[in-house]
């Protein structure tokens, strides 16, 4: 069987694991919604959930898990190890230990936070996947953020990110431009390695553990991207330095005391000659013009797009264990990638 129709064949068994758990809603975060409704009514959202779920995993199938493996390819093992040809081949599906534990963890990362998501079957493509991943459409309650396309990602990731957004990004948003984020776009979930080197560790991208955001979406129809907002990097400032010559001048002002007005080739006395003609009524000194003085250019790093985005790099990384900027490479000059990659609490920001 494909990997496609592996994953259409699995989110049947996805969708009655979530409803066992906690109930199959879209809306999470908002646990006393729907309590009262009647038996009719929660047969019909249940049907409509299973529809939609089915609907986008049929969409993805094709594009999230990449093309179907080789059989002769040895796979790499281990989260963040370097490909290894002797290495055992891990399992092509999660155990339903392994499926059940993390839908118990979606539910518990999930509750406390507001999102819209749709659950997918368990993703498994080699070492690449994730045993309970989900569609991410929106987040937020009283200010709606659409994710638009949606991004498919592990629990932990969308309560990551529904934090950041409540406690960082709307409020710089409204403080800089006086209106919400209303969309975001990016990338999650990619089976690759780092910077698709074929020869790096697997990104945290392969296990729906990372997003990368290269814009913000405001309701007033402003656009902030991190290409055009960021402004200049410490090593665009540092690499644009200019050194600039400095001539000694005499406390008058020129060369010996002597003015511009005082100096006067004398044809008479041959080419290079000169003599002092001090300047009287009868020969008045022409006036140098002197050019207009350039406005001055505005501070890049004054602007409010430098000024939103610096802040909510800052607040990211109270959140997420990786976080890398325009600052970090010219790689992530376009975008920030975030992830939870766990590093022993050597956080990475930059």
């Amino acid at each position: 069987m494909s990997q496609s129709g592996k994953i259409v064949a699995y989110v049947c068994t996805a969708l009655s694991a979530v409803a066992m758990l906690g109930g199959s809603i879209l809306f999470i975060g908002a646990p006393m919604i729907g309590l009262g409704r009647s038996a009719a009514q929660s047969e019909q959202a249940k049907t409509t959930a299973e529809a939609v779920a089915l609907a986008e995993v049929r969409a993805l199938a094709a594009t999230i898990s990449g093309p179907e493996p080789a059989e002769q390819s040895p796979a790499p093992t281990g989260h963040g190890t370097t490909p290894s040809t002797d290495a055992a081949t891990p399992p092509l599906e999660w155990s339903p230990v392994e499926v059940g534990a993390a839908l118990m963890q979606c539910v518990a990362a999930l509750g406390p936070v507001g999102a819209e998501v749709v659950p997918l079957a368990p993703l498994r493509f080699h070492d690449c996947g994730t045993p309970a991943p989900v569609l991410l459409r929106s987040l937020g309650v009283k200010d709606k953020i659409v994710v638009d396309p949606p991004l498919v990602m592990n629990c932990l990731m969308v309560a990551a990110l529904s934090r950041w957004m409540e406690k960082t990004v709307q409020p710089a948003a409204r403080a800089m431009f006086g209106s919400p984020v209303a969309r975001i776009a990016g990338s999650s979930y990619a089976c690759r390695n780092l910077y698709n080197l074929p020869n790096e560790r697997r990104s945290q991208h392969a296990y729906a553990n990372a997003l990368d955001l290269p814009a913000f979406f405001l309701a007033n129809g402003r656009i902030v991207n991190l290409t055009q907002g960021w402004g200049p990097t410490k090593r665009d400032l540092t690499a644009g330095i200019k050194l600039v010559p400095i001539v000694a001048k005499t406390p008058e002002g020129t060369a010996g005391g002597v003015t511009t007005a005082d100096m006067k080739t004398d044809a008479k006395s041959g080419p290079g000659a000169a003599k002092v003609v001090k300047a009287s009524a009868e020969q008045p000194t022409k006036p140098v013009p002197v050019a207009p003085k350039a406005a001055p250019l505005p501070d890049p790093l004054a602007l409010p797009e430098a000024k939103f985005l610096r802040r909510v790099h800052r607040g990211a990384c109270d959140e997420f264990t990786t976080v890398l900027g325009p600052e970090a490479n010219d790689v992530h000059r376009t975008h920030l990638h975030l992830d939870l990659q766990d590093r022993h609490a050597l956080n990475v920001c930059h």
